[in-house]
Parts: C-alpha cells; structure tokens; sequence
C-alpha cells in the first residue's frame, strides 16, 4: 500500500514539473520571440528604414505599450512621415509612462496645436487643470485657444478673465498668447481691428498662429463679394506656402478646396503622396470620389484593398470604395453595387454616394429610398453632375412606370418626386400634370398658382381644363371659365372635347346666356350621338330653364327612334313638358308607363312621384334602383323619407341609417338619419348622429329645426335625471350657434344654478 501510495506521488510530482516546464518553455519561447521584433524594430530604426521601423515598433509597441524608449522611437518614425496625429498620440502616451521628462508633454502638446485635434488637447488640458487646479502658462494659453476653437465660448470666456485677473500680461507675452486673447475678443472688435490682427498674424514666426491666421483670412474671403476665380487663385497660393508649415493639416485643406472647385485631377496629385505615408479618412474619401470624376476609377481597387486592412471605420470606406469602383465601371444595376453599399451601413453621405443609392432604389423600384435620396440631392448645394443625373433618372423612370400603370401617378410618393424635380423642371408637362393634380386634391390651388404654370404651359389642355373647372367651381366666375374654355378651341391641334364643351354651356348657363348654351346642348347631343349622359345634362337643363320646345322636340325624336333604350326615354322629355304646361295628373300618366334601365331618368320619375304623394309609384321605382344607381346615399334616404311618409317608421329608419353608413361624414346622411331616429324617438341617438360644429356657422333652416327639437329633448331629459354637467355642455354648444335663444338660456340658468348647489353641498360634508 506504502508502495502504491509512493508510485502516485511519484508520477503527480513529475507530471506538475512537466507542466512548469511546458509553460516556462511556452513564456521563454514568447519572451524570445518579443526580444527578436523589438531589436528588429531598432536595427530597422538605426538604419532609418522609415516604413519597416514603423511596422515593426507599431507591432512591439502593441505587444509592450509600457515600452517608453520605443513609443518615443515611434514618434520620431511618425516626425519623419509627417503623420503629426499618430506623433502627437505617440507623445502622448510616452507622457503617461513618464511624466517626469517634462520634454514629452511639450512634444505632445506641440504636435496637437499643429495637428488641429484642439478637442484631444483640451481633453487632456482639462484633466491636469483638475488634478492640479492650475496649468503652465504655456498650457493656460493653449487651453483658452482650445476652448475657443471646439465652441466652449463660455468656458473660455470665463478662464481668460480669471488668467486676466491673476496676471494682466498673461497674453501679452507672445505672439500665441497674443492670438489666444485675439480669439476670446474679437467678435467684440471692429472689423478693422479683426483684419489687421489676422493680417500680422499671416506673418507671425509661430507656425500655429500663422496657419490659424490663414486659415480665418480665407474664410474671410469665401463669404466676400471678390470674384470666384480670383477667390480659388488666393485660396490655393497661400495654402501651398502654408505646406512649409504644416504639411499635415494643409493638404487635407487643400483637397477640400480642390475638390469642391472641381479639380479633381489636383486632389488625387497632392492627397496621393500623402496617403502613403498617412491614414487620413475624410482626404481618402475625397481622393476616390475624385479619382470617379477624373475617370482614374483603376486607382480605387488598390485603395479599396489597403483601407480595408486599416480598421473598422476603415472597412466601411473600404465597401463604399468598391461601390465606386462598380459604379464608375457602369455597373449600376449590378447585385455587387447593393452589396457594397448595403456593408458601408450608411456611413458614408455624399453626393456622390446619394447618386448611388438613388441608382440601386431605381433598380429595385424601391420609391421611398428614391425620395430619401433625391431629396437629400436637390437640399444640398447643386454639385458637379449629380443632380442632372440624377433628374433624368428619375423622369425616366417616372415616364415609365405612369406609362405602364397610369394610375402610379396618384401615387403619394410619385408626387413626392414630381414635386422635388419641378424644383429645377419648371417646364416638363408631366411633373406640372402630377403637382396640379395633388395641389387640386388637397384644394391648394389657388388663381395664382394655376397663372404661374399657364405662363409656362399656355396651350396645355389639362391645365386649361383645371384652370377652367376651377374659375367656375371655386371662384365662381363663369367668365373666366368661358375664357380657358375658348382658348383651348382656339388650339388647333385638339379634338372637340365633351369636357370642355360641358364646362362651356354650364358657363354660359351661369352667366345667363341661356340661348347660346341651348344651341351648345343640343348641338353636343347630336354630336356625342346621344350619350346617355350628356342627353340626362340636357333633359336637366330643360327642366331647369323651362325649355318646352327643346323638351317637345326631343320628346318626338326619341319616340321615332329605332334604338329601344333612347325610345324608352321619349315619356320622360314629354312629361316634363306636361308638367310645364301644368298638366300635373297627363304628365303623371305618361310617367306610370315610362319604364327605362337609365338610372338617372328613373330616379327622376321616382322623385316626381314622391313630391306629388303617388307614394307607391315612388318606392318601387326607388327601390329598383338600390345598387344601380350612382349615388346610392341618395336614393337611400328618398327610401326613408317615402316610408316615413307612408307611417313605416321602422322601415324609414332602417334605409337611413344605410343611407348614413356609406358616409358618416356626409351632411345629408345624417341629417336624414338624425330625422328618422327622432321620428322613432331616439332623440339621444340622433344627437350623436347630427354632427353640428362648436362654432358660430350658419345652418339651414331645415337642419336647424331638426337640431333644436333634439336638443330640447335631450337637455330636458339630462335636467329630469339631474345630469347638470351634461346638460349644461349641450345648452353651451347650443348658444354657441344661437346665444339669444330664451329657451336654452333659462336651461343653462338651471344646470348653473343645480351644479352650485352641489358644489356647495359638497364642502358643507367636508
């Protein structure tokens, strides 16, 4: 047992020596392989091989970030390249291993002023200033100018008063500080102040105050009124002698304002060199869009390849790359553009790249995305091409698609884009059709707008007729409808139109020149060989204006008709002309043995038979019509007014309410529906179906009797079951439209009076 025991001591004591050395072989073989790449990374530095050393160090650097020698090594690499930011950050981190070499911080603090991160710097500033509760006079000046420039104004004011009140000549004592105070003052200072100090400041020996200085006298010159070439000729001389200075906050500058002037070919020249030494996301954006429009598109493969290993944000701008390079190579409707977009997750918003996705939304037929994106293109400043391209896309597309589907261009988001393009396209007949058709649904027309558009349009039939329906049915002026009628007969290259013809006699009519719009009639019913229709306007119009020789003539031509459904309708005219003869009981005669399948004639004999008590004759001619007729709510409530009259009470209300279901909105639904509930005595249901505004308008003396008999019921019966509160809201609503009214004021003295005396029995328990 001894022996046992002792053998499994044994061999558990050498399998835990076998894993101690296991591991000191796994961390002497680790510590091995750091000691090679960091003498590597030195010798490659020794012997100023830049790019190696800084792949190298990069990499020691991430396996040993305490390593102080070899952060500062890196920043040196980064001096040499140029790459200010990653310098500055190098700095940075050598500061924190050693806060003692004071020499450090000053590196950092120096390559952030030159690196433009003022929001970096003021970070790290503001820290200090906590921890320590002051800052170096060199870092007071700093942190005011930080302040300023990431918009901490009150921040800054406050810190350069207590820096004033501590020491008068804090500012003073150079040209930084000189700038620092400048930069607190000079809203306050005369604009001539404000240019000289910017004008010394363009010659200061201190590299940030004379960038700085520049930079303020070109935007300066942007918002002057100097001519544009002279602008670009200034801006471009004095930020390539700002190059000596500050090589890595320049260039990006200049590319933006090369790119934005469109010069293209300028930018991919000076953003290359530069991006091989340094990672810079805005200026490789601007460098492949640039390389799109200068038609070097073969350069973003590459690029594409190398953003791609840089990092996260980079990856996006990686897929956005490849995008381009799908789209330049007139791949538009290609699945790969879709799916290079689709990976940059909308990180990138340009132009150029709204073009993009406007393209893919046209492939897909997605409209929504199709108003996103042209809508963001005609908001932003016009740029390049992109907004005539994208236009015409967009109108091509929209040709076709109302081509294959008229009915697309009642289409909400259609209109969208018809009203974004008619921004730039005043002059394209479809665009002016769809946004006239939507302005006139949502009645925002108006004579000016409708003016507008016929100056441009002056001959259009569409716009004539809109122009004209809206004279004679909005403004009421039959003159003017005469006018945009005649003009479109005055067009040579259009066919008589019935619309146009209908809104003519119907002007005429209303202007009182009934003779000339006869003549018009009967001319249009021979004409559109007797439309049914048109021949139903005409009989109406007969009617109207008690025409018994038109009526009698007609009447004889329909009964030598061969066609049966026109020869039916002879009764009809000759009735009329009985009627208008005063011959009631012949014309009523002739009307028992009309029978038609014309919905309109029959609803007109039904409504003749109601107004002189045949009731009978009435209802089964209207209930033939249920489900023919047009306008069902109409012959809904005729139904309901000949029961009521005949003492169906039950049946009346029944065909009413079917009257008021196909519209709860509609005024005549209701008040017919309302009419039949008091008749059964629903007076509580009829209020809620009589919908009367809470606003002083007029009512029509029918409806106006109706509403007050429903009121005085339901405000009596509140009072008898002492529902004050509801009694007093409906008298309210009531005096609203007639405040005189003695009868409502007596009840809303009573439910005052009743409501206070519970009020006060209320707090007499209390």
């Amino acid at each position: 047992m001894k022996k046992t025991k002792l053998i499994l001591i044994t061999v558990l004591v050498s399998v835990i020596l076998l894993a101690c050395l296991g591991c000191l072989g796994y961390f002497g073989a680790k510590t091995v392989r750091r000691t090679r790449l960091r003498m590597a990374a030195r010798s490659a530095f020794a012997a100023e091989e830049w790019k190696k050393a800084e792949k190298l160090l990069t990499e020691y650097v991430g396996k040993d970030p305490d390593s102080e020698e070899d952060i500062v090594r890196l920043a040196q690499v980064y001096r040499h390249f140029g790459n200010t930011g990653e310098e500055m950050h190098s700095w940075y981190k050598a500061s924190a291993l050693n806060p003692l070499k004071p020499e450090y911080w000053d590196s950092y603090t120096e390559c952030a002023m030159n690196a433009r991160d003022f929001g970096h710097l003021y970070s790290s500033l503001g820290r200090k200033l906590v921890l320590n509760a002051d800052l170096a006079p060199k870092d007071r000046i700093r942190y005011l100018i930080c302040a300023v420039m990431t918009k901490r104004i009150k921040e800054a004011e406050k810190f350069y008063g207590e820096t004033i009140k501590a020491d008068p000549e804090a500012f003073k004592k150079d040209d930084l500080g000189r700038f620092a105070e400048f930069l607190v003052v000079s809203d306050r200072q005369a604009p001539v102040e404000r240019t000289n100090f910017i004008n010394d400041g363009m010659k200061s020996d201190d590299p940030v105050v004379r960038l700085e200085s520049i930079l303020r006298y070109l935007v300066d010159l942007e918002m002057s009124d100097e001519d544009e070439d002279s602008v670009f000729e200034q801006e471009e001389t004095m930020l390539k002698e700002a190059l000596a200075l500050n090589r890595y906050a320049v260039i990006p500058i200049l590319a933006n304002v090369y790119f934005f002037r469109l010069r293209f070919s300028s930018v991919i020249e000076i953003a290359e060199p530069y991006l091989a030494d340094i990672e810079n996301a805005m200026l490789s954006l601007f460098y492949a869009e640039s390389c799109v429009y200068a038609g070097q598109s073969e350069k973003l493969k590459s690029l594409a390849e190398k953003t791609g290993t840089l990092g996260l944000k980079y990856r996006l701008l990686s897929s956005y790359f490849e995008a381009l390079y799908d789209f330049s190579q007139g791949m538009e409707k290609s699945d790969d553009l879709a799916k290079h977009m689709q990976e940059t997750s909308g990180a990138v918003k340009t132009d150029l790249s709204n073009l993009i996705n406007l393209q893919i939304a046209l492939n897909s037929d997605d409209m929504e995305k199709m108003c996103v994106s042209l809508e963001t293109i005609m908001r932003n400043p016009p740029f390049y091409n992109i907004r005539e391209r994208a236009c015409t896309a967009v109108r091509h597309y929209m040709v076709a698609k109302i081509g294959e589907k008229p009915e697309l261009a009642e289409d909400t988001r259609m209109i969208k884009l018809a009203h974004l393009l008619s921004t730039v396209d005043k002059a394209d007949p479809l665009l002016m059709r769809i946004r006239i058709s939507d302005l006139r649904k949502k009645n925002m027309l108006s004579s000016q707008i409708l003016q507008e558009n016929l100056d441009v349009f002056p001959v259009d039939p569409y716009l004539l007729q809109v122009a004209a329906e809206y004279e004679l049915f909005t403004n009421g002026d039959p003159e003017k409808c005469i006018e945009y009628t005649e003009r479109f007969y005055a067009l040579k290259d259009e066919k008589r139109s019935s619309t146009f013809d209908l809104l003519h006699m119907l002007a005429l009519e209303l202007s009182g020149k009934i003779d000339e719009a006869t003549k018009e009639y009967t001319a249009l019913v021979d004409n559109t060989e007797m439309d049914r229709k048109i021949l139903y306007r005409y009989f109406r119009f007969c009617i109207d204006h008690e025409r018994q020789a038109e009526l009698s003539k007609m009447a004889a031509r329909l009964s030598s008709s061969d066609v049966p459904d026109l020869k039916a309708l002879a009764p009809f005219f000759r009735a009329e002309e009985l009627f208008l003869q005063e011959k009631k009981d012949e014309a009523l005669s002739v009307l028992e043995s009309a029978k038609t399948d014309n919905p309109d004639f029959a609803l007109r004999a039904a409504s003749l038979f109601s107004s002189y008590d045949k009731l009978d004759q009435a209802l089964s001619r209207y209930l033939a019509l249920v489900g023919k007729h047009s306008d069902q709510k109409l012959v809904l409530a005729d139904i309901a007014e000949v029961y009521l009259a005949k003492g169906m009470k039950p049946e009346a209300l029944s065909y009413a309410k079917q009257a008021w279901e196909t519209n709860h909105d509609d005024g005549i639904g209701q008040f017919v529906y309302a009419k039949m509930l008091v008749a059964n005595g629903l007076y509580q249901d009829a209020n809620k179906a009589l919908i009367i505004p809470r606003r002083k308008i007029e009512l029509p003396g029918e409806v106006r009797g109706l509403w007050t008999d429903i009121m005085l019921h339901c405000v009596r019966e509140d009072i008898e079951k002492e529902q004050f509160r509801r009694a007093l809201d409906r008298t309210n609503h009531y005096l609203t439209l007639f405040p005189d009214d003695a009868t409502f004021l007596e009840f809303k003295a009573r439910a005052e009076q009743e409501l206070k005396k519970q009020q006060d029995s209320q707090k007499n328990e209390q």
